[in-house]
């Protein structure tokens, strides 16, 4: 990296083994340093902490409150590098709201590996709310959530039943979420609808 100073990192893990572990690995480095250290996100909105990386446990996410893992640090959330700190797998829908994981079992040298990668797949891919759907691509998610067939959506949009067809086929490959209930469960995590909407 062509950067004078050192990439900030912020780790916000419960456990005070793994944080100095964690800790420990980082210092080796020459272009990353570790700044704060908070047991949750809560933590970096109050202290007004900066960092160019987040490197979070997902497990202190609730992520019933909110899906948006950006949504967790205020404004900064679009224009930080967050990686996801990993014991245990998680599902692909999750995963896929960070911009790279480390599993606890990695070595030293790939967890610096993978905070590079990270750094650079954030630089060349930026995420962004609900993965870049267009709004009637939204309004089709709420309506295949809600239970509507394709003739149904189609006669609620006015459009064919192919263009329908064509829309999910782009939401399922956007959100790399293939089955209904995967995308219902979507729905409902990102606030698109509520579980009052199946009463």
């Amino acid at each position: 990296m062509n950067r004078p100073d050192k990439l900030k990192i912020v780790l916000i893990e419960p456990s005070e083994i793994v944080t100095a572990g964690f800790k420990s690995i980082v210092e080796r480095s020459h272009e990353f340093e570790i700044t704060n250290t908070f047991p949750n996100p809560e933590y970096y909105n109050h202290t007004h902490a900066k960092a160019d990386i987040i490197v979070i446990n997902p497990a202190v996410i609730n992520y019933n409150e909110r899906f948006d893992i950006r949504s967790f640090f205020s404004n900064d959330g679009d224009n930080i590098t967050i990686v996801a700190l990993i014991y245990t797998g998680y599902e692909e829908s999750v995963m896929r709201l960070y911009d790279g994981s480390i599993n606890i079992y990695d070595s030293g040298s790939r967890i610096l590996q993978k905070l590079h990668s990270a750094v650079e797949d954030a630089r060349q891919n930026p995420k962004n709310e609900l993965n870049e759907l267009s709004t009637r691509e939204r309004d089709i998610l709420i309506a295949v959530a809600k239970g509507k067939t394709n003739k149904e959506i189609a006669d609620d949009f006015n459009i064919s039943v192919y263009t329908v067809i064509s829309h999910r086929r782009n939401i399922s490959r956007k959100l790399g979420i293939n089955s209904i209930s995967g995308l219902t469960v979507y729905a409902i995590m990102n606030k698109l609808i509520d579980m009052s909407d199946f009463n």
